[in-house]
């Protein structure tokens, strides 16, 4: 996905609001989830939420969204932002999150969703990776 950066994203020095950029995040993970899953899905949760370089009018927003881990009903995205200055073509990392998406019917109640089929060692260890955040995010208390 990608975006051009326009004024009414922005603060009045010229920078992207960091919640129109989450928004636009959102928007893509859920697409993947939906994709993946072939239901409704809604946000469980955000974390490892990085800013890392600010975004300014005119920039055009690149977004890669890629499903890396799958549980019973919920369905980790992991999601970065580049930010390309079009007058110079030079791009830079932005962002990066993931998201947890859960799988509704249309009552709202959680579905399972398909499994994950990993085929490289790049999607095993970010497979990997979600499968540690999904157990440590289990052993929290009130879980």
């Amino acid at each position: 996905m990608a975006e051009l950066m326009l004024p009414h994203h922005s603060n009045p020095a010229g920078f992207v609001h960091g919640g129109e950029l989450m928004k636009m995040m959102d928007n893509a993970a859920g697409v993947v989830a939906a994709r993946h899953s072939r239901s409704s899905v809604v946000t469980g949760m955000v974390h490892n939420i990085r800013f890392l370089s600010p975004v300014r009018v005119g920039d055009l927003v690149l977004i890669h969204a890629k499903l890396t881990f799958t549980g019973h009903s919920s369905i980790e995205v992991q999601v970065e932002i580049d930010a390309e200055n079009l007058t110079t073509g030079e791009q830079r990392r932005a962002m990066t999150a993931h998201y947890i998406m859960v799988a509704v019917n249309v009552e709202g109640k959680a579905v399972e969703v398909p499994p994950l089929i990993v085929i490289t060692e790049e999607e095993e260890r970010l497979f990997n990776e979600g499968l540690a955040r999904y157990q440590a995010l289990k052993a929290k208390p009130g879980k």
